[in-house]
């Protein structure tokens, strides 16, 4: 037990598991009745069914007699327990119960500790957190769980392991950062004596020895880490420890800063599942099967389609799946994935494979141009090969939709929901099936007794049974209806009941084909007839939205009302269950969907709804533009042509938080910009589409780039008016370019050029001809390029935009290198240079650097070429650039090559060949080339 903590009761899982009573350690007994304990530790507060503790224990090696036993050691564990006066296991009619005190068990304490130490890091004492993050550390015994068997204990004790390394990591971040760094040395070398394969710790060690003063060893750790890498793994250290490596030996300046810890870009583990619906209850019987599949079977590339009887739509499909996938998560360390395939929207067609396999690659940390499905389906299970990912694929549709988004020969798990069968992925691809039907009784009472009340549910058994009956024994219209009953907390359930009842015609409002949601539908028009007019409405207009969710500013811009009360009323919404989602962000499941849009048509006078979507519309243009500003002041946007918004924009403070807002409202933005289209709402449709340039342009999601264009485009063509036409052919001819459709790009751009011409818009002239000049340099037309570049150059000169003008030097140099010119590069690089800093042109910036490097090297300075590429490495990794390193390393072995370091460069250029083909760059066909000659050279060396 903790020194100096008083404590009745205190149950310790961070090591050998034990409980004390006092000072007095209680007899647990054997090793299964200590596993139920655990299990319910973990679970502490929580129901744990007979069916949980028996899957955890024993997994599929169940035995006959297993009821019997879990009884025995329940018996024991009580009786083992009844020395503690203040702790109970509650049995409940769904399992049994460990009811703890937040003090009463290590683990507890632990993540108290750690959400304590981030408020403290969020609020400036980054001291005060590492203390109380090695306060936590300390509670740590040794391996966790010890001695506890079956496969729940195993799965916890990988996922505990896990934390504590994540917060040994994470204390010595915050320690670095304030100076600390004598403390991390042993301790850390300590870690890595049991760990030595953690490149994150690896790199703070080196990190601590290098401003301790002992720098020879902290480039010595570096060397010690390759070499064991290349004879275990037959592997190279990762590019953020070799580039502090590079760091080092140079002494950059900024090693003595506390920001040099590498960043985590992009990359990093995602973690995307939807939050769980609150309630769930039930469904047994379909868990155990689904843990005896995916825990215990191992099967590779595995694939589980949960489906619903006779395709009931609101029988909890997604609500298992999400529970059942976030249980699971840590048996999955590559990551966790949810995507909806919108098989059953009522706004917007199911989504192509193309699109799914492009967010997925994304989302892993690729990013692809190609368009191809099986050359995108090919990358996509590369990618998963080697990883344990696991991908919720939602409201599938049809077995092809989905058939390219398995795993193949992999350890990842794919949970599918869809109201139809699929039975072609049972048959030929060896997924299982899991068919859902209605809630029981005893589910269904269980379920309303959760969200109404027991008292209530018991006193009035009758009419409760009644109001299952009504709804169909559906989870869905269960938890409607019982967020409806508990708005009237006073109220007995024969008042609702009857009303709901006595309804002659539920459906009003709807139009409803399908019998086997006509019970969901009828709960929905009773429970949206009971809202007061603020809620009602609320719910109405935000049925007129098309996108995936909505967020709580633009759910204000919507409703025409603050910030703070459009809150108060989606988490009401939420509370009645006619919303799910999170804190910030929500969304209607597609029945309630269906029945918003409907009610919103039929009750919403046509000046109200067409008022609501254009005020959303001009947030999100509004929202753009923000953003662009934040990523750079000087950024090049377009005449304000829709009204001032009143409501709230984002906030944005840093690059991530840009790019993280542009990648959570793409899909709304798609949609809205199909919406304004078809509303005539044109100059809306062509901004939205021309602002979303920057993060289709990071994330090469290439096909709904062009489908956002197109719709921005066509949109464009109707308006009198040649900029926003000359904006939107620009924008076309980059995408086009980007997935090598190069003819068509220089119609795109030589279309613009033609509209441009009529319009007083020197900054837009030199970006078309700027562009224009790139794709020709692409096609090594490189005498038509320079034309164009210097025409360019001569507009941007004339406008006096820094930010164009940072374009068209960039322009100019990339050509003149290409072109076998590296005097006239450098010239222009250098200037261009000065430009991209002084318009915090970022990309500009790396680009042009890239190509100083380039011209320095072929004019033969190799030692001002090397240090430029190295200073291009360091700023990719600020920036999470990818494509940019890839160059630089490429360079980097041209220059190697050259001067005869023939190892050197060959190792330079498989760094370089690794990122364009994960990343399905044009510059991988011509980097295997110059790999091809190099190893011939070594060879022959």
């Amino acid at each position: 037990m903790e020194a100096g903590v008083e404590r009745t009761m205190w149950i310790e899982l961070l090591g050998e598991v034990r409980a004390y009573t006092g000072d007095r350690e209680i007899a647990l007994g054997p090793p299964r009745q200590r596993a139920v304990l655990t299990i319910l530790a973990l679970r502490a507060n929580e129901t744990v069914s007979r069916e949980e503790l028996i899957g955890g224990i024993w997994g599929e090696a169940t035995p006959l007699s297993v009821k019997g036993s879990v009884h025995t050691y329940m018996h024991g564990l009580r009786r083992a327990l009844s020395a503690a006066s203040d702790i109970a296991v509650a049995r409940t009619s769904a399992g049994y119960q460990l009811v703890l005190g937040d003090q009463e068990l290590d683990l507890s304490v632990v993540e108290a500790r750690i959400d304590a130490a981030r408020k403290l890091a969020r609020s400036g004492n980054k001291t005060a957190a590492a203390d109380l993050i090695g306060r936590a550390l300390a509670l740590w015994r040794s391996e966790p769980l010890g001695g506890i068997p079956g496969p729940l204990a195993a799965a916890e004790r990988g996922r505990l392991r896990e934390l504590r390394y994540h917060l040994i990591e994470e204390r010595a971040e915050l320690m670095l950062a304030t100076g600390r760094h004598r403390e991390l040395v042993t301790e850390l070398a300590e870690t890595l004596a049991v760990e030595p394969f953690r490149e994150g710790i690896r790199a703070q060690l080196m990190l601590a020895l290098y401003r301790s003063g002992r720098r020879a060893e902290a480039l010595a750790e570096f060397a010690t880490v390759r070499a064991l890498f290349a004879d275990e793994l037959g592997l190279d250290p990762g590019a953020a420890l070799t580039d502090l490596h590079l760091r080092m030996l140079r002494s950059a300046p900024d090693l003595g800063q506390s920001t040099t810890v590498p960043k985590r870009t992009h990359s990093a583990v995602p973690s995307r599942l939807p939050q769980e619906t609150p309630g769930f209850v039930g469904r047994v019987a379909e868990w155990k099967r689904m843990t005896e599949w995916c825990f215990t079977a191992r099967t590779k590339g595995a694939a589980l389609v949960i489906s619903a009887s006779d395709g009931a739509g609101g029988i909890g499909k997604t609500s298992l799946a999400v529970r059942f996938a976030r249980a699971v998560s840590s048996h999955y360390p590559d990551g966790q994935l949810y995507i909806d395939l919108r098989g059953f929207d009522p706004n917007r067609s199911p989504l192509r494979t193309t699109e799914a396999l492009g967010r997925l690659l994304w989302a892993l940390g690729g990013a692809t141009k190609a368009v191809d499905p099986d050359v995108l389906a090919s990358m996509y299970r590369t990618v998963l090969s080697t990883k344990r990912v696991l991908i919720v694929l939602d409201n599938v549709a049809t077995t092809d939709q989905v058939r390219d988004l398995l795993p193949g020969t992999s350890n990842s798990l794919v949970l599918i929901t869809s109201r139809n069968r699929l039975s072609g992925l049972v048959a030929r691809d060896g997924a299982r099936r899991l068919t859902l039907g209605v809630l029981t009784e005893a589910e269904a009472i269980h379920l309303l007794r959760n969200t109404i009340g027991t008292e209530r549910v018991d006193n009035e058994r009758p009419e409760a049974l009644k109001l299952i009956r009504l709804c169909g024994h559906l989870p869905l219209a269960l938890r409607v209806a019982a967020g409806r009953i508990s708005a009237e907390p006073g109220s007995t359930l024969r008042d609702p009941v009857g009303t709901l009842l006595s309804e002659q015609n539920p459906l009003d409002m709807v139009d409803v084909d399908d019998e086997e949601i006509t019970a969901v539908h009828s709960v929905i028009s009773w429970s949206y007839k009971s809202l007061e007019p603020a809620l009602a409405k609320t719910f109405r207009l935000l049925g007129l939205l098309r996108g995936p969710d909505v967020g709580i500013a633009a759910a204000a811009a919507l409703l025409d009302v603050p910030v703070a009360d459009a809150k108060v009323n989606l988490d009401t919404l939420r509370e009645r269950h006619l919303l799910e989602g999170g804190t910030n962000r929500f969304r209607f499941h597609d029945l309630i969907k269906i029945y918003a849009g409907k009610v919103a048509n039929r009750a919403e006078a046509a000046g109200s709804r067409s008022a609501a979507i254009l005020r959303t519309m001009v947030w999100y243009v509004h929202g753009q533009r923000s953003a662009l500003l934040c990523l750079s002041p000087a950024y090049p946007l377009p005449p304000l042509s829709v009204p001032e918004t009143r409501h709230a924009l984002p906030e944005f403070d840093t690059r991530e938080s840009v790019f993280s807002w542009f990648e959570t409202e793409a899909p709304n933005i798609l949609a809205m910009a199909d919406q304004a289209a078809e509303l005539d709402e044109h100059e809306i449709a062509w901004q939205l589409a021309w602002g979303m340039f920057e993060h289709y342009n990071s994330t090469g999601a290439t096909t709904e780039w062009m489908e956002l264009l197109t719709v921005g485009h066509t949109s464009s063509g109707k308006l009198d008016k040649r900029g926003p036409r000359a904006r939107l052919s620009m924008m076309l001819g980059i995408a086009s370019s980007r997935i090598g459709q190069h003819e068509n790009a220089v119609r795109f751009l030589k279309a613009a050029l033609d509209h441009v011409r009529y319009i007083d818009d020197g900054h837009l002239h030199a970006s078309i001809l700027t562009n224009l000049a790139s794709t020709l340099r692409t096609m090594r037309k490189y005498e038509k390029g320079l034309e164009y570049a210097h025409k360019s150059l001569e507009l941007a000169t004339r406008a006096g935009g820094d930010y164009q003008k940072a374009g068209s030097y960039d322009a100019l140099c990339e050509l003149y290198v290409e072109a076998g010119q590296p005097g006239r590069a450098l010239k222009s690089g250098r200037v261009g240079l000065e430009y991209a800093r002084a318009s915090c042109a970022n990309l500009i910036e790396v680009n042009v650097l890239i190509n100083i490097a380039h011209a320095l090297r072929d004019l033969g300075d190799e030692e001002a070429a090397r240090g430029e590429y190295k200073a291009v490495l360091e700023f990719c990794v600020q920036l999470g650039d990818r494509y940019h390193e890839a160059l630089a390393l490429r360079g980097m072995a041209e220059l190697h090559h050259r001067t005869g370091r023939f190892q050197a460069a060959r190792e330079q250029a498989r760094r370089a060949l690794e990122i364009f083909e994960r990343f399905d760059y044009e510059e991988a066909e011509t980097t295997r080339e110059l790999l091809s000659l190099l190893d011939s050279d070594v060879a022959i060396g």
